[in-house]
């Protein structure tokens, strides 16, 4: 007998959100004739996209773009070339151009979960403010935590890890330097653990650098994805963006060590 601790309408929520891109993991066999002291682990929710060609997971993108999407560029990975928009502060009252192509999928997880996205970028450089790649943590186009590999207004214009938070349109930024050979391949990590979100980075999908922990919100993001875009700035050239791997771990892996410094950058 397998125990296997779900509860059910969260399950059916799960497949109807991720279709067969879903998989439990469910916690090892054990007895039911005696109490174990130890018990098992819940299980993993693990969500996969791997963007071979067409999609596993239910994505709604915001303001899509198909023009500026491809899975024939770059095989096995799904393109996304960047173009002018921002959603940055009240990016509507500034009458600035609205970021499009922010691709989005329900959140399926109870508001209280805990959970890390992972996503992986791969050939891809900014050169000018403000070409970026991210996850995105979205409410709305006023409430989200982003994640971002960009070329930013950092000491006059610089390369930068960037994550903002974005309450009521109103942003609060911090940046960390990016790895050598971003440029190549990069990992983009966010982990939420109740209202305190945790961003990291690797270059090699294993080893993660983990740059800091900012607090956001009071529940869990209503959707949760990628994106990719230039910035409200116009005659910025549009660039490709490769995006091959999206993950979702609930619940996320174990910290390693204590508690980042929140105070870090």
């Amino acid at each position: 007998m397998r125990a296997t601790p779900v509860v059910l309408p969260v399950a059916l929520a799960v497949l109807m959100v991720f279709g067969a891109g879903a998989k439990f993991l469910a916690p090892p066999e054990q007895s039911v004739r005696a109490p174990n002291p130890n018990p098992p682990p819940p299980p993993v929710l693990v969500a996969t996209e791997t963007f071979n060609g067409k999609f596993q997971l239910r994505w709604k993108p915001v303001r899509p773009d198909e023009d500026h999407v491809s899975w024939t560029k770059n095989r096995g990975a799904l393109t996304i070339t960047t173009q002018r928009g921002t959603i940055h502060g009240d990016e509507t009252g500034n009458k600035e151009s609205q970021a499009r192509n922010i691709y989005l999928i329900d959140n399926p997880l109870p508001d209280d979960a805990d959970f890390e996205i992972v996503t992986c970028i791969a050939g891809f450089a900014p050169k000018q403010q403000y070409q970026q790649a991210a996850l995105i943590l979205y409410n709305d186009d006023d409430n989200y935590v982003k994640w971002s590999y960009e070329f930013s207004y950092v000491n006059n214009g610089s390369v930068a890890l960037g994550l903002i938070r974005e309450t009521k349109a109103k942003p609060e930024h911090d940046h960390v330097a990016v790895p050598e050979k971003a440029d190549e391949k990069l990992w983009l990590r966010l982990t939420k653990r109740k209202n305190s979100y945790e961003y990291a980075s690797s270059t090699d999908g294993k080893e993660f650098a983990v740059h800091g922990e900012r607090e956001w919100g009071d529940k869990g993001p209503q959707r949760i994805g990628i994106l990719a875009k230039n910035g409200g700035l116009a005659d910025v050239p549009e660039v490709d963006v490769c995006f091959s791997r999206f993950e979702l771990r609930s619940p996320p892996a174990p910290r390693k060590g204590p508690a980042p410094d929140r105070n870090q950058q």
